[in-house]
């Protein structure tokens, strides 16, 4: 700036010079080439000077532009990462009460599940206690207009040497099969559970005639009871009494099993076959 200053006094000096020159020898004087010569060169001198001067005020201006730039930029930075941190607390609190209601659902359900498990359970054993006067008859001809409680009476004289009657009888009658092309199995019920055991007892001397008869098993019950008797690696024999389930494995050890039990819960051995 003081530059500047300076070169226009030196400017505004020689233009006095040389109007003062140019009024007192305006009528007398010439000037010559070499003067004419000099003068057009400290003009274009002082016209760069000036253009010098401008452009180092333009550039001082430039400068503190870009200062305000970089300070707005620095406070921008300040306050976005302000915000962001402010932001992740936030979120933080939010993730970290979330994560203790689920845990806190979560062993809501766990509770809940094993209590519907439970339920379950008894629900199962109460229905299956209900039919243990209950047997299935299998491979007994359907007649038309028959009536199951005489056929299956005359069964059980016939073939058990049983003296057991319609009379011995609650209920008896067909259910339905998938199976189309054999006869619909009959469900009997006894007034009273020792004839019912005193069929079961006697069964054996039904091999070979076609008809056999099993347990009255509700559905999750035979489901068990199919899930096991399958279950070849582990278990050697399966069979139904009294409306529970036993299996033998090939240790020949028996087991007993309730509905929601497992072959692995009984750390039964498995049986390897060697190839």
């Amino acid at each position: 700036m003081a530059e500047a200053g300076t070169s226009s006094t030196i400017f505004s000096y020689f233009k006095r010079k040389r109007n003062n020159s140019s009024t007192s020898t305006a009528s007398s004087i010439s000037p010559s080439p070499d003067t004419k010569k000099l003068k057009d060169s400290l003009e274009d001198t002082f016209t760069c000077i000036k253009e010098t001067d401008e452009l180092q005020n333009t550039m001082a201006e430039s400068n503190i532009v870009e200062m305000v730039i970089k300070d707005v930029e620095a406070k921008l930075d300040t306050f976005f990462a302000n915000i962001k941190e402010k932001i992740k607390e936030e979120l933080q609190d939010v993730v970290e009460g979330v994560m203790k209601r689920l845990q806190g659902l979560e062993k809501k359900v766990d509770f809940l599940d094993k209590e519907n498990k439970e339920l379950k359970c008894k629900l199962v054993h109460l229905e299956q206690y209900g039919r243990r006067p209950n047997i299935r008859i299998f491979g007994v001809k359907e007649d038309q207009g028959e009536d199951c409680k005489t056929k299956v009476a005359k069964l059980l004289q016939n073939k058990l040497n049983l003296d057991i009657t319609e009379r011995d009888m609650d209920a008896a009658h067909r259910v339905p099969q998938r199976a189309k092309d054999r006869p619909k199995p009959i469900i009997v019920r006894f007034f009273r559970r020792d004839d019912k055991e005193r069929v079961m007892k006697n069964r054996k001397r039904l091999k070979n005639t076609g008809v056999s008869v099993s347990e009255d098993l509700c559905v999750e019950m035979l489901q068990m009871y199919n899930r096991v008797r399958n279950d070849t690696l582990r278990v050697q024999d399966c069979w139904v009494w009294r409306g529970e389930i036993f299996c033998k494995d090939h240790k020949g050890l028996i087991h007993k099993l309730h509905y929601g039990q497992s072959l692995e819960d009984l750390n039964m051995p498995v049986m390897r076959y060697n190839p």
